[in-house]
């Protein structure tokens, strides 16, 4: 039955939002909500209401205006743009907040104050394809403002937008002074408000994730690879709580989980509007699929009582109902929002893993003659980035292959760069140097061709951080986990280059959350983790998570040096003699006085000769110092 109190009407809507907010939060969060703070009130504020406007909501990072007249909106807009750029000409470069806006016209649904429906879906997403200080028009509304604004307008071209039929003709607005900076940012998830500003959020961080984006002149054609990617459809979570007052709950665990996920670029999420309709019943799976042509099934409920809130969450494969995965989570109710964002960032880290397993064990299954570069990638993916030399030559052949392929294809740039470096990392080559630059190279050349997807970033952060410049791998690494906070390769490297920089407690935090995220993690990181625990004095800790690695992955021959060390810290001489044995077996001409030397703390290096001296192996030349946490 339809609500009796929803309202339509036709509403001019702009969509706004702060590029890079994450990263100008991390540098200044107080400063940060201040200066937003004071642009709203003496900026936004007094242009709203003089272009006869009224705030809908604000979204941390962002704000929903509507406006009776699509001329005062877009007036409105290029205004706002110019007192920004007067603003921030006082501010340094790196605190510079910089608004990106999407307007449009069209019937809204109105509801308890808040504004719904493709009136706000579509400024949504313009909003995230517009540059920086720049403004994105739908066709309908660039229609009825040419010849009434004085602002210059030109052809964005025409775009494909996720859950818009068709082919949607873009205009741009020119920024004031033309100038624009070079590259976006693309922002962390907010935190919801409620399910009302969730569906926003969702619109929003929808658009940035899964649509292709405008950088420019236009770039090299996307590549034939995407419509092998696996849809995802998360069907609305249940309520369980028994109180139809509770449903905003799990409507808004959905629209996290939604955003999340659609934060994965070789994934593809069915928007939440489409679900709808299953919202409360049991559709039959066939159903389902048939209407959405989802591969696989996200579902779930949420249940709460005075104190506590528990979700749940499994993934299905659609086309024959088997569970692949499913888990819980517990959380205090003090806490919800954070809590909602947190676990929905964790189950799609989780599905994603999942998926990727699946999608190789499928593909595999059925192999084609000429697999496409997705494939490939998604093969090399699978091996890893090589616990062996015959491992890494075939993880870089895929790659070079998949680049052969489709040389525009940013993933494959960035496998192939990390497949260098671990072979730098490991010894496996005599050209150290010159594989280092040519690894780097391929990184940059990642974050070029798709300076919005994470791979480049978590590449490039391994490489300069591996030659000492933290700064920079962090930048790097803050882009790449804006881009998507679930990605746990990202994460683990964050830990990697913590653990290089000397914050070992920091570097047991990012890797081990990463690990919960995918225990199926690259053999370099499980190193990082135990080496990290055996740093921070947590000699059994890094025993356990010797044992955990070395049962996945029993050629990396790495893991026994830290088994070895922590045993002979601990005393261990049965544990310890068997690791050394290993050693000395596979390794035996492995230069001990060189190791620990990527570390920025010399006190690591020496602290592990250390305890490798008391398992018998090489010389502790003077006691190890306390390291610098």
């Amino acid at each position: 039955m339809a609500d009796e109190r929803v309202q339509r009407r036709l509403a001019a809507i702009i969509a706004a939002d702060v590029v890079g907010y994450t990263r100008l939060m991390g540098v200044d969060e107080a400063g940060t909500l201040a200066a937003l703070k004071a642009h709203q009130t003496a900026l936004v504020e007094p242009l709203v209401s003089a272009h006869r406007g009224h705030i809908v909501k604000t979204m941390g990072d962002g704000f929903l205006i509507e406006f009776p007249s699509v001329v005062e909106a877009v007036e409105c807009a290029v205004e706002i743009q110019a007192g920004m750029a007067d603003r921030n000409r006082s501010a340094t470069p790196e605190r510079r907040i910089i608004f990106r806006i999407g307007i449009n016209i069209g019937d809204v649904i109105v509801r308890e104050g808040d504004v719904f429906g493709d009136g706000v879906n579509l400024a949504a997403r313009l909003e995230q394809i517009a540059e920086p200080g720049g403004i994105c028009l739908s066709d309908a509304a660039a229609r009825q403002v040419l010849g009434k604004v004085e602002a210059k307008i030109t052809d964005g071209g025409m775009h494909t937008l996720k859950n818009i039929a068709g082919r949607v003709q873009v205009f741009r607005v020119a920024p004031p002074g033309g100038a624009v900076p070079a590259r976006r940012a693309r922002r962390r998830g907010p935190f919801a408000i409620g399910a009302s500003a969730l569906l926003l959020v969702v619109l929003a961080a929808t658009a940035a994730w899964l649509a292709p984006r405008w950088s420019g002149p236009p770039g090299p054609t996307p590549p034939a690879i995407h419509p092998s990617y696996p849809v995802v459809a998360v069907l609305p979570f249940a309520n369980q709580t028994g109180d139809k007052g509770q449903d905003y709950l799990a409507d808004g665990v959905t629209d996290e989980l939604v955003s999340s996920i659609g934060r994965f670029h070789t994934l593809r999420v069915i928007g939440r509007s489409a679900l709808l309709p299953y919202k409360g019943r049991s559709a039959p799976r066939d159903e389902i699929v048939g209407a959405l042509g989802a591969r696989y099934l996200v579902e779930g409920g949420v249940r709460r009582d005075e104190r506590r809130v528990r979700i749940s969450a499994r993934l299905t494969d659609a086309g024959d109902g088997t569970v692949l995965w499913t888990d819980q989570y517990d959380g205090a109710l003090t806490d919800l929002l954070d809590f909602q964002e947190a676990i929905a960032r964790e189950i799609a880290g989780k599905l994603a893993v999942n998926i990727n397993q699946v999608e190789v064990r499928r593909r595999i299954a059925r192999p084609k003659p000429d697999p496409d570069a997705y494939e490939l990638v998604l093969r090399a993916r699978a091996i890893g980035l090589g616990t062996s030399q015959r491992e890494n030559r075939e993880v870089r052949a895929l790659a070079t292959r998949a680049i052969e392929k489709y040389p525009d294809y940013a993933a494959a740039h960035a496998l192939l760069s990390e497949a260098i470096l671990a072979r730098v990392v490991l010894g496996w080559t005599e050209f150290a140097d010159r594989e280092l630059a040519r690894g780097e190279a391929l990184a940059r050349r990642s974050i070029a061709i798709a300076p919005d997807e994470p791979d480049g970033y978590r590449a490039l952060g391994r490489f300069v951080g591996l030659r000492g410049d933290y700064g920079e791998a962090i930048s790097a690494l803050r882009h790449a986990i804006d881009i998507n906070p679930s990605d746990t390769a990202a994460i683990a490297v964050w830990g990697q280059v913590r653990l290089y920089s000397g914050d070992v407690d920091g570097a047991i935090g990012m890797l081990d959350r990463a690990v919960r995220f995918n225990p199926a993690l690259d053999a370099v990181y499980l190193f990082d983790l135990s080496a990290s625990y055996y740093l921070a004095r947590r000699y059994a800790d890094a025993e356990r998570a010797v044992a955990r690695a070395s049962a996945r992955y029993p050629d990396f021959i790495m893991f026994d040096v830290i088994g070895a060390a922590a045993a002979g810290q601990l005393g261990r001489k049965a544990e310890a003699a068997r690791y050394a044995s290993k050693i000395r077996d596979r390794m035996p001409n492995f230069d001990f006085s060189d190791l620990g030397s990527r570390y920025r703390n010399p006190a690591f290096g020496v602290h592990i000769r250390q305890g490798l001296a008391l398992a018998g192996i090489g010389t502790a030349r003077h006691p190890a110092p306390e390291p610098t946490r």
